[in-house]
């Protein structure tokens, strides 16, 4: 099943502080009473930080607290408060979003929180809910969706160049993951005749340690297939070489990457979607353009002896 909104959780959660729980007894027993599976316990918000049911409860239980609903009477704990059981007791079927934004508490917490200005007048409580996700899971739904577009457009600048640019690109990328040091040499050799190898890295000062790369500037619906790995493990044996790096643009066939299990060389593939992380991780190619801070309570520190 699908994991509740955290509006959602917020009756369950108002009913289960009739008496004092921890919150993270409350996470226990609310994913017990969903029949949540092992994986649906686990699954993660966008940023990882945190599981989705935890997010989920702990903010619905932030917004039962700013409106009055709940209480806080020591760290990690939370029990209803008079008006809480009132709402229980006469209205359990407006414990939602809507009906929290008509109390004066939570109206004064959004403005505080910079939150869309509430009205003046009663809000209905069967009105939608502005979003079913918590902060967290919108900050990260949205940075996850800006990678994304920034990944498609690292690899349409890429294909839009030469490929002798995408060579040097990979070049720069492994000696930017350590491959060789910075006084050992980094080279790139692609040019015609160049036997399948478009750049070397030394990775020590006398050249005894050397990795071969090939770049293959495909485009996405093009698939490297056994044919060029078998060509560049041949090109591999033919220097007396047992190390190489295979980088494209596009993806590796199945085949190819079950023929690489069968030869004694270590080559290593980068396909498309694994070389723009590398080069977002990195910093090659892009540019960091703003940094946030999410912060937290530090409830040690208000924790009195």
């Amino acid at each position: 099943m699908s994991i509740p909104s955290y509006e959602n959780l917020m009756p369950t959660i108002l009913g289960l502080a009739t008496t004092e729980y921890r919150v993270r007894d409350a996470v226990d027993a609310i994913a017990n009473s969903l029949g949540l599976t092992e994986a649906e316990r686990a699954e993660t918000i966008p940023s990882g930080n945190t599981t989705l049911i935890s997010s989920r409860v702990a903010w619905a239980i932030t917004y039962l607290a700013q409106a009055g609903l709940l209480a806080r009477p020591k760290r990690g704990h939370f029990v209803i408060t008079k008006q809480g059981r009132a709402l229980l007791r006469d209205h359990p079927d407006s414990v939602n979003l809507a009906y929290l934004k008509t109390i004066p508490e939570f109206i004064e917490f959004t403005k505080r929180k910079g939150a869309t200005k509430a009205t003046s007048g009663q809000v209905e409580p069967t009105q939608a809910p502005l979003n079913p996700k918590t902060p967290e899971e919108i900050i990260g739904a949205a940075y996850e969706e800006i990678e994304a577009d920034i990944k498609e457009q690292i690899l349409e600048r890429i294909l839009q160049n030469t490929p002798a640019f995408f060579e040097n690109l990979v070049v720069q990328l492994l000696s930017s993951l350590g491959y060789g040091r910075p006084d050992t040499l980094a080279e790139v050799i692609g040019r015609a005749g160049d036997g399948g190898i478009d750049g070397i890295i030394h990775q020590d000062k006398l050249g005894l340690d050397v990795v071969y790369v090939q770049a293959k500037r495909y485009a996405a619906d093009n698939t490297v297939g056994r044919p060029e790995l078998q060509a560049f493990v041949g090109t591999l044996a033919g220097v007396s070489a047992h190390k190489g790096v295979f980088v494209t643009t596009s993806r590796f066939s199945a085949g190819a990457l079950d023929y690489l299990r069968t030869v004694n060389a270590r080559v290593i593939t980068i396909d498309g979607p694994r070389l723009v992380d590398l080069m977002i991780e990195s910093g090659v190619g892009v540019r960091t353009r703003k940094i946030f801070e999410l912060h937290r309570v530090d409830e040690d520190f208000f924790l009195e002896e």
